[in-house]
C-alpha cells in the first residue's frame, strides 16, 4: 500500500460490465487499486450473463441482478425502492471506506441508497448530463449528487455540466488508458466481411443515437468512389443495427462498408488500420480516442461535447470537425485519406498519448482525491 494509506477497501458500483468506456475504465481502476494494495469489491446491478469484461483476479464481484426494466411509472418507483434497499445492504455487508459509483443512474441510486449512512461516496460522471433525454433524469441528478463528497468528472466538458456544485465538491480526473498487451496485436482471425487487400478506415462504438453513424456513412458515401481502395468498418452492436445496415444499403455501399459487431481486442483492429474516425453528438471522455493514438493511429473526430478536444491535438496527432457537419467531415476523412505523409507525420505523434493517460497517473490522482475527501470528511 501507499505510505500512510489509511483507506483499504474500496468498492466500485456500475451498472454491468457490458461493452462501454465507463465499464473499461472501471475495470482498469480496480486492476490499479488492487496493484497498490486496496482490498477492491465491484457491484454491479446486472447478472454476470451481461459481462464483457473480467475483472482481474482479486478482486471480489457482487452481481446483484435487479435491473429489471419497468413498464410504468408506478412499477420503475417501486423498483427503484427494491433495488436501493437491496444496494444498500450490499453495501453494507462490505464496509468499504469509499464507494465510488459510475453513470449517473447508478450513482443516483447509490446516493439515496446511502442516505444517512456513514459511507463516503464518490460519484463518477462519464457524460454530459445535458445530452440526458429525460428531464426526470436529470432533475433526480440536480436533488441527489449534491449528497455526494465529490463528483468526479472524465473531462472538463462534462465537469462544467456540475457548475451549480460548489467547487470544493468536483474534480476531474480522465479516464486511464488500457495498456498495451503487445502480445494482442496480432490479429489471428479476420472480421467477418473484411477485405485485408484494402486500407481500413475504422469507427468503433455502440450502434446508438449518441455515435452519430448516419453521420458517418452520408459522409463516406461522398467520397466513396474516390477512394476505391479503402474500406469503413463500423465495429459494435446496438439497437439502430437494422436501421444503419439499411443507410448502407440505400448508399449502395454494400462492399464498401461492413458492421463486424464487437471485438475484444480493438489494438490488434488499431494496428491493421490506416485512420480512426468518431462522429459523435456528444460523448464524456471516448476511451476509444487514446486506445487509437496508443496504437499510433491518425484520428479524425467531431469537436463534439466534451472529451475529443482535450484529448486529440488538432493538426498534430488529429483533426477535429464541427458536431453534424457531413461536409467537414467527409473533407477531414479526404484530406488523410488522399495523403499517407500526413497520415504517417500525426502516427508518429499519436503514441505520446500513453504518458497522459497512464493507468499509474489516473490511479495517483485518484489516491490523491479519496485521501483529500477523507480528510474533508472528518473536519
Amino acid at each position: 500500500m501507499s505510505p500512510g494509506q489509511t483507506t483499504k477497501r474500496i468498492t466500485l458500483v456500475t451498472p454491468s460490465l457490458s461493452s462501454g468506456g465507463a465499464e473499461r475504465a472501471l475495470v482498469l481502476l480496480a486492476r490499479g487499486f488492487l496493484e497498490k494494495g486496496y482490498q477492491v469489491d465491484v457491484i454491479t446491478l446486472t447478472g454476470v450473463e451481461h459481462d464483457f469484461y473480467q475483472l482481474p483476479d482479486g478482486v471480489r464481484r457482487l452481481a446483484l441482478d435487479i435491473s429489471s426494466p419497468s413498464s410504468n411509472l408506478a412499477q420503475a418507483l417501486w423498483n427503484n425502492f427494491h433495488r436501493g434497499l437491496i444496494l444498500r445492504r450490499a453495501i453494507h455487508a462490505l464496509q468499504p471506506d469509499v464507494v465510488i459509483s459510475f453513470l449517473s443512474a447508478t450513482s443516483v441510486l447509490t446516493l439515496v441508497a446511502l442516505i444517512a449512512t456513514r459511507f463516503i461516496v464518490i460519484a463518477n460522471e462519464q457524460a454530459s448530463i445535458q445530452a440526458l433525454q429525460s428531464a426526470l433524469w436529470y432533475y433526480s441528478i440536480r436533488i441527489t449528487f449534491p449528497l455526494a463528497h465529490k463528483v468526479v468528472s472524465v473531462s472538463d466538458g462534462v465537469d462544467n455540466d456540475f457548475a451549480w456544485l460548489p467547487a470544493r465538491k468536483r474534480a476531474v480526473i480522465y479516464n486511464p488508458l488500457t495498456p498495451i498487451n503487445y502480445d494482442e496485436l496480432i490479429l489471428d482471425r479476420l472480421p467477418s466481411g473484411v477485405d485485408p487487400d484494402k486500407k481500413w478506415l475504422v469507427a468503433m462504438g455502440r450502434l446508438v443515437k449518441q455515435k452519430n453513424f448516419p453521420l458517418l456513412l452520408k459522409a463516406f458515401k461522398t467520397i466513396a468512389d474516390k477512394y476505391p481502395d479503402w474500406q469503413l468498418l463500423i465495429f459494435g452492436e446496438g439497437h439502430l443495427q437494422a436501421e444503419l445496415e439499411k443507410l448502407k444499403d440505400d448508399f449502395d455501399l454494400n462492399n464498401r462498408v461492413v458492421f463486424p459487431g464487437v471485438t475484444n481486442n480493438p489494438f490488434a483492429i488499431f494496428k491493421h488500420s490506416q485512420l480512426f474516425v468518431m462522429s459523435s453528438h456528444w460523448e464524456g471522455l471516448p476511451t476509444v480516442l487514446f486506445e487509437a493514438l496508443s496504437c499510433g493511429l491518425p484520428v479524425i473526430s467531431t469537436d463534439c461535447p466534451s472529451g475529443p478536444r482535450e484529448i486529440i491535438r488538432d493538426g498534430i496527432d488529429g483533426i477535429l470537425v464541427p458536431t453534424d457537419d457531413v461536409s467537414a467531415l467527409a473533407a477531414a476523412m479526404s484530406r488523410l485519406m488522399s495523403d499517407e505523409a500526413e497520415r504517417q507525420r500525426f502516427a508518429a505523434r499519436a503514441p505520446e498519448i500513453r504518458e497522459r493517460f497512464s493507468l499509474k497517473e489516473i490511479v495517483a490522482k485518484w489516491e490523491s482525491l479519496i485521501s483529500e475527501t477523507i480528510a474533508q470528511t472528518r473536519k
